[in-house]
């Protein structure tokens, strides 16, 4: 009967031990006016946030799969995108938002900006690649009406 809520416990303590890492990880690249505050006055915000993340982690998942997933994903995140941790600071992101954020949110600005970049390049190309397609297949079809167009369209008509 006891074991399993000292197991749960050490579980959850452990999340909060890894989620304070990342944090601190994070804590090294914020702005140095955010650094003094968590390195002054503040010093104990960041196991007040890691155990604020991991309770609404246990909220949402309640130790399911879905719990260790979310935990590793948000552990790798978020030490490398400190701007995760300065808007859970200023309290433009809750930490109930947080842990439902997808791989894809949870990434740094940086990171976005180059999957957007990829992704709109793979579908100009794929676009390309579909319109040289169709062209080809009407050539095929229809040669000699395609090349007597591209003679009147050469000549002006």
């Amino acid at each position: 009967g006891e074991a399993a809520p000292r197991a749960a416990g050490g579980r959850r303590g452990h999340s909060r031990s890894l989620l304070e890492r990342a944090l601190r990880t994070a804590s090294a690249s914020l702005g140095s006016g955010e650094q003094e505050a968590l390195a002054g006055p503040w010093a104990g915000v960041v196991p007040a946030v890691s155990a604020a993340v991991e309770a609404a982690l246990h909220e949402e998942h309640e130790e399911g799969s879905g719990y260790g997933k979310q935990l590793r994903l948000l552990c790798a995140n978020i030490g490398r995108n400190p701007s995760l941790l300065s808007k859970l600071l200023s309290g433009e992101l809750s930490t109930a938002r947080l842990v439902r954020m997808a791989q894809h949110e949870l990434a740094p600005d940086d990171l976005k900006e180059m999957r957007a970049v990829a992704r709109q390049r793979s579908f100009d190309q794929a676009v390309a690649q579909r319109a040289g397609e169709e062209e080809r297949r009407f050539v095929s079809r229809n040669g000699s009406m395609v090349e007597l167009e591209r003679e009147r369209g050469e000549d002006g008509e």
